[in-house]
């Protein structure tokens, strides 16, 4: 570009705006000197005091609780309470009551139901075993008793893929599925080898 028609461009850039032009051009573009907006620069100091207070607040005078530790506080306080919680859940259930359900069409057809959504993926729809044991033998890998099953459905086992349903559900779907894998006892369906100690048939 000449340098006649650079300065009548320069002249006509420098009609359209009162702020000054930069000395830099590029390919005989020009920039203006206009500041940024008040309210982006508000927003850009609001960041720095807030992240300044938020050092101070979590890192320095330690007055803040961070998420990790508010969630560390809250298990701690879970974990405290779960015998408590799985005292009151059982307060009204017993073997005979398990062994009633065991026998009810109502609760059994309940139970069976909510096992095929939970159960069937580590012990199969009928109980065989897969990941799970063999609920058909007459084997019990955890206790041997009606209350025991229930234990092991509620609070699950650690360390294995046998989850807590106890606390993802309601208290009458835990014992309906209790009650049918009770119920599963002795029918013998070949499956999975037996897992755990032999024990007696639960008395009616």
């Amino acid at each position: 570009m000449s340098p006649r028609i650079e300065a009548t461009a320069e002249s006509a850039i420098a009609e359209k705006s009162d702020a000054p032009l930069m000395e830099h051009a590029y390919d005989g573009i020009h920039e203006y000197d206009n500041p940024l907006p008040g309210w982006w620069r508000a927003i850009f100091w609001a960041t720095i005091v807030f992240s300044a207070g938020y050092w101070v607040w979590f890192h320095v005078v330690d007055w803040g609780t961070s998420e990790t530790a508010g969630y560390r506080e809250q298990l701690a306080m879970y974990n405290d309470k779960k015998e408590l919680r799985e005292a009151a859940d059982a307060r009204d259930v017993s073997e005979e009551m398990l062994a009633k359900n065991a026998q009810d069409p109502s609760t059994l057809a309940k139970g069976q139901q909510v096992f095929a959504g939970r159960c069937a993926s580590c012990h199969a729809d009928n109980g065989r075993g897969l990941i799970g044991p063999n609920l058909t033998d007459a084997y019990q890998l955890h206790g041997t008793t009606r209350m025991d099953i229930l234990k092991t459905v509620r609070g699950g086992v650690p360390g294995t893929a046998m989850l807590a349903w106890g606390e993802q559900m309601a208290a009458q779907d835990v014992i309906a599925v209790a009650a049918f894998a009770i119920s599963l006892r002795n029918t013998n369906v070949a499956g999975k080898e037996p897992q755990g100690a032999p024990v007696e048939p639960f008395p009616r």
